[in-house]
């Protein structure tokens, strides 16, 4: 049965109030399936080294976001020196949408705190219209053919950033922290500005500025 980092994650929210230590370790074993680069394993076989590669925005995000919630629940905040290792795996190439090959583990380890800021600053990419980069799919793996921007993906990241800024405040990373503001303040603007259409919230547009529509 293959392990899910963004959908174990996502189950791993009950637990912050049934048993808090099994979220904890949740976020350490999952912080351990994330690549130097920032992105994750989408998913993997625990009883081998193999996993899938892929340009999904929301995964790496899911560490962030539960490390968080984890912390506002528990007041743990020595989780974050935590020492984890990577993974390490080819970097996809350009016309490569997703990669199913073996991992090896890395001898170097960072703190939990890095992990997760790896993880937000490899997401922070944006199309002209100031909206997140989808990837090939954005917790709707269906959206793989879009290519452009993601609505749901900008709410996530403002909620994920804004969080996070008050943990990189506490860890004394002043610096980023005010980066962190300023990305979600664009973000925000950018939503109302650009998605709204005076009803709804638009769901993504294509990489030519194109808004998805439903039929």
């Amino acid at each position: 049965m293959p392990s899910g980092f963004r959908d174990q994650l996502q189950d791993s929210l009950l637990m912050l109030y049934l048993a808090p230590e099994f979220a904890r370790n949740q976020i350490l074993y999952h912080a351990a399936h994330e690549f130097q680069e920032g992105d994750v394993l989408h998913w993997w076989h625990p009883e081998k080294s193999n996993g899938i590669r892929t340009r999904y925005t929301d995964d790496l995000l899911w560490l962030p976001y539960l490390i968080s919630k984890y912390i506002e629940k528990t007041g743990d905040y020595e989780i974050l020196k935590a020492e984890v290792p990577y993974v390490e795996m080819e970097q996809l190439r350009d016309d490569e949408g997703e990669r199913y090959s073996e991992v090896t583990i890395t001898e170097e380890r960072e703190s939990l705190y890095l992990h997760a800021v790896r993880t937000i600053e490899k997401s922070l990419s944006f199309g002209e219209n100031g909206l997140a980069n989808m990837g090939t799919g954005d917790w709707n793996d269906g959206m793989n053919k879009i290519n452009g921007q993601s609505v749901w993906l900008s709410f996530f990241m403002c909620d994920v950033i804004q969080n996070f800024g008050a943990i990189c405040e506490f860890m004394g990373d002043k610096e980023r922290a005010q980066r962190y503001t300023e990305v979600v303040n664009a973000l925000r603007k950018a939503v109302n500005e650009v998605a709204w259409d005076g009803k709804w919230y638009k769901r993504a547009f294509f990489k030519d500025g194109t808004p998805l529509r439903f039929k």
